[in-house]
């Protein structure tokens, strides 16, 4: 919700604040870093980040380079935002994002006449986009069903396109709550159609409430998280009324349909060895394209703590514990944040798994480690 809400700050003119907690997240701080870049000025205070924009940065010529890691919010919503200013940016990121695909979004920005290439591997990042300054709206058509981060940074962007724009989604999409999460995040941004510089207090995230709500669950206690409001519209907030699902079907197994929240899949996984039938999650191929490759990374380190795992294209299924192994056993996070908090959380039962790259959560969840610690 903090990189959507910074996308549309750097459309907003005006003076004004984004407040809230998390703010330290590598994510956030990538896209930061690159909108300061572009000429946006944003200063950290105690309650969050300060925004100054007259709008200027739009009018810039000169090239400008913008590392985002393996920010995919930040490679996606920024592909789109920086059509609308004058001169050329490229955008690249860590090895792994130079294999998350991006096709499907910068098929869809040719569409509008934006010039855009591809600096290495036909199809994924580095790209150099020569922005106009403008961009009309027009019917725009634009897959479905791989991310709905493409469709996302459209919306956000055609914000400050030049003229209405009707987008014409193409097949089932994806994790479509998060399209209507960003719908209504520029809903609450805009009066008249115009967006609007006013303070803005950004709830909490979901989707690392994930993790305290499974642990509540494994530990058979009740965790109740107070800064994700019991409206969000955030999709995995889900996740809690599915937790309580749980021992209520009489079926033969669980199973879970988990495409519009494929983040929080990875704690269903992780708890799965430990509940009484096997688990299958289902629709959750675009896993394959995110941090790593999810089904099988999980796959892979649930066979180490001794779990029967079978996976297809767009599922995997998982079958209880027959037995805790007594060793140590160490486990790859892939430089995968939510692979290191789920399978930690795992670990409090198990009480033998050893998180290797333990930092990577910084990706989203810097404290994560300290906020585990106060439930000891």
């Amino acid at each position: 919700m903090t990189n959507r809400a910074l996308i549309l700050a750097a459309q907003t003119k005006g003076t004004f604040e984004l407040k809230g907690e998390g703010f330290e997240a590598e994510d956030i701080r990538l896209m930061v870093q690159a909108l300061r870049q572009l000429g946006v000025e944003i200063k950290e205070t105690d309650r969050g980040l300060q925004i100054r924009n007259d709008l200027s940065w739009r009018g810039r010529q000169d090239e400008v380079k913008l590392f985002l890691g393996n920010s995919g919010t930040s490679m996606r919503f920024l592909t789109s935002l920086v059509t609308l200013r004058k001169g050329k940016t490229v955008l690249t990121g860590k090895d792994r994002m130079k294999e998350r695909p991006l096709k499907d979004l910068v098929d869809t920005l040719r569409q509008v006449g934006v010039e855009i290439e591809y600096l290495e591997k036909e199809g994924f990042p580095p790209i150099r986009i020569k922005g106009k300054g403008q961009v009309s709206g027009e019917n725009i058509r634009i897959r479905g069903d791989l991310s709905s981060q493409f469709i996302s940074s459209i919306l956000l962007s055609a914000c400050s396109f030049s003229g209405p724009m009707e987008l014409k989604i193409l097949g089932e999409p994806v994790s479509h709550p998060y399209v209507e999460l960003t719908r209504h995040q520029i809903a609450s941004w805009t009066e008249k159609g115009t967006l609007v510089a006013k303070d803005r207090k950004i709830e909490g995230d979901a989707s690392a409430a994930v993790y305290w709500w499974a642990l509540g669950k494994l530990h058979d206690c009740h965790v109740t998280v107070t800064n994700v409001p019991k409206d969000t519209k955030q999709p995995d907030a889900r996740f809690l009324s599915l937790l309580e699902e749980i021992p209520k079907s009489s079926a033969p197994d669980d199973e879970f349909d988990m495409n519009e929240m494929p983040d929080a899949s990875l704690m269903m996984m992780a708890m799965a060895p430990l509940l009484d039938r096997p688990t299958k999650i289902t629709r959750i191929g675009n896993l394959r394209v995110k941090e790593t490759d999810r089904i099988e990374a999980m796959a892979t380190e649930l066979r180490k703590i001794g779990s029967e795992v079978a996976v297809g294209k767009d599922w995997i299924e998982i079958k209880p514990l027959k037995e805790v192994p007594q060793k140590k056993i160490s486990i790859a996070t892939y430089d995968d944040h939510r692979i290191a908090m789920s399978m930690a959380i795992l670990g409090t039962r198990l009480g033998n798994l050893e998180i290797l790259d333990p930092d990577c959560v910084k990706k989203t969840y810097p404290a994560f480690w300290d906020d585990l610690k106060k439930f000891s």
